[in-house]
This record gives structure tokens, sequence and C-alpha cells, in this order.
């Protein structure tokens, strides 16, 4: 399949389009919708619908596609591809999926699902705890990394994540006075990364995992869903091997 091709810095406004991808679904924007490129879920007449499918024997949705970004993402691009409001509006249908990230892993190695182009982990981060989570990959200008709570908009300690224009990297302190879960969204709207090519998530974290119990702590709440990533793979001190769900 096609891939577009990443400009190179010096290229003036980085506004070139790129070669347009092999179309990967027959669902495409009202042109009547203030942002090209973005398929608008409403149920206003008139405009776009998505028909909502399940994993089978659950109510955790999968998440629809949306069109493939071609050309360098600009601050216009991020704000009309509002993944909040995107989550908000298929929580009235199911639950969306999350994968967890085990408590000792360090690093995992994944892609996101197409057509949907974004794929979210749930951390656990005791009472007080600082964890800094980071994506890398060889075309990160592409990428953006957000993060909310368990019911998908950003809760307290994530404002500073929620109004940067593209961070690749956000940082979470829990003001809270008892451990929580938070939520990380990796989005790639290119869909650079594939089972070839990767991305990185880096999670570092200010306390002992292996002397901190966060057993406690639901993943599953709110508006998230358990939906383990078969794709990932995980590091950690003394683990190695594919990413599951953590008992």
């Amino acid at each position: 399949m096609p891939r577009p091709q990443p400009q190179s810095p010096r290229d003036k406004g980085n506004s070139a389009t790129l070669p347009a991808p092999t179309p990967q679904t027959t669902r495409e924007p009202d042109a009547r919708l203030p942002k090209p490129g973005i398929i608008h879920r409403t149920t206003d007449p008139g405009r776009t619908r998505v028909k909502v499918s399940y994993y089978p024997g659950t109510r955790t949705i999968v998440p629809p596609p949306w069109v493939r970004c071609t050309s360098m993402p600009t601050l216009d691009y991020w704000r009309g591809r509002d993944l909040m409001a995107e989550i908000q509006w298929l929580s009235r249908s199911g639950f969306i999926p999350v994968s967890p990230i085990g408590d000792s892993v360090d690093l995992l190695t994944d892609y996101v699902q197409t057509p949907a182009g974004w794929r979210a982990y749930g951390i656990s981060v005791p009472a007080g705890g600082t964890v800094q989570v980071e994506v890398q990959h060889t075309k990160t200008a592409w990428f953006r990394l957000m993060l909310v709570d368990k019911w998908g908009t950003p809760g307290p300690g994530m404002m500073q994540a929620a109004i940067a224009h593209q961070p690749v990297m956000v940082t979470y302190k829990n003001p809270k006075d008892e451990a929580t879960a938070i939520y990380v969204i990796v989005d790639d709207p290119a869909w650079w990364s594939d089972a070839k090519d990767p991305y990185t998530l880096a999670i570092r974290r200010d306390w002992d995992p292996a002397k901190t119990d966060l057993s406690q702590v639901k993943m599953v709440a709110g508006l998230w869903g358990a939906s383990p990533s078969v794709s990932a793979e995980f590091r950690g001190p003394s683990l190695t091997g594919p990413a599951v769900y953590p008992h």
C-alpha cells in the first residue's frame, strides 16, 4: 500500500500535498463540512453517518475510519481532528477500546489501528506519582499524544498536554490522594506506524513498581473497555514478549 512521504524541513510552509494513498474506506467527508480530510460523526440530517460495530461478544466499539492524512499536519488539521469529541460520540453506543499497560512495562512497541489511525493505552499511577510518556518514531512530526481521564476528557493534571499544539511527550502528576488510571492516546493520522515500522512508547515513572501495589486500580472504568493490543510488544526490567491484559 503506497504511503505518503514526509516533507523536508526546508520545504517552505510544509504545506505541499503528498501522493494520495490507496483508498481504505468508501466513506467520504461531506463537502459542506469545514475541515476537509476528516469524517465528522453526527446525527444531523444531511451529514456523514458512521455505522458503529463491536468486537465479537462485547460492547467494545471497533474504532471507525477517518480519511487518511496525506500532507504534514498543521495546527488547523489537529484542531479539526477532534478525537476527544469522537470518543464522546462513540461512547453513546458502547465502550472505547483501551490496552492496559502492565505496571512494570517501560517500553512498548506497537502501531495504530487502521483506518482509525489511533490507539489508546491505560496506565496506573499512585497517589502523588508522576509518569512521563513519550512516543518515538522515525516520523515523529506526524504524531501526537493525548492524555484523558476515564470519561475521555482532560482531568486534573492533564490540561498542559491538552492545550499543547502537538505533544509527542506528556507528563502527568497524580494530584489525588489515591491511585488512579490515566489514558494515553497515540494519534497517527497518516498511518505511518505498521508491523514493519512500529512506534515505541516509553513510560518513565518516579516510583518503584516492585514496591507499589496498584492492583486495586480499575482500568475498565467510565467509558473505557479493555481490548488488549495483540500487536504490542513490551519490555520491562524482567519482562519481554507480547503485551497482555494484566490479571
